[in-house]
């Protein structure tokens, strides 16, 4: 499942993300984009910002054949203050700390907003967990 369709910028340790929310979501319920969908269009856009920060010069940014994991590990603080509706454009940004960084593992701190039409409609602060296998 697929829950960013552009990523509008990676500019130092900020990532910017869109999705038009559509009907056939996984996550879409009579019209409306659940609080959990927004959670993985969070995520998403972590990982995002994870997978382009430790690629390799020339790396391609999504691979197929990479076998990484990126996992939230806890969250924190969360506030949901709309959902969105079918046919909506979410707008989610993300500000990334690294807490932890070995060969195989990455631990990163998460706070993320998602905001539809200029309104915010949630906010979080996670750990992110992202495993490599490289």
């Amino acid at each position: 499942m697929v829950m960013v369709d552009r990523v509008v910028s990676v500019d130092g340790l900020k990532t910017e993300t869109s999705f038009l929310v559509k009907s056939e979501c996984l996550f879409v319920h009579r019209g409306t984009l659940s609080e959990m969908g927004m959670l993985e269009n969070l995520a998403q856009t972590s990982f995002i910002f994870l997978n382009y920060f430790f690629i390799r010069p020339n790396e391609a940014l999504w691979d197929k054949e990479k076998d990484n994991l990126g996992v939230i590990s806890t969250i924190l603080d969360l506030e949901v203050v709309t959902l969105p509706k079918v046919g909506d454009r979410l707008l989610t940004s993300t500000h990334t700390e690294l807490v932890f960084t070995s060969d195989f593992l990455k631990i990163c701190n998460i706070q993320g907003q998602v905001s539809v039409n200029g309104t915010m409609a949630l906010t979080a602060t996670m750990k992110m967990l992202l495993q490599t296998n490289d």
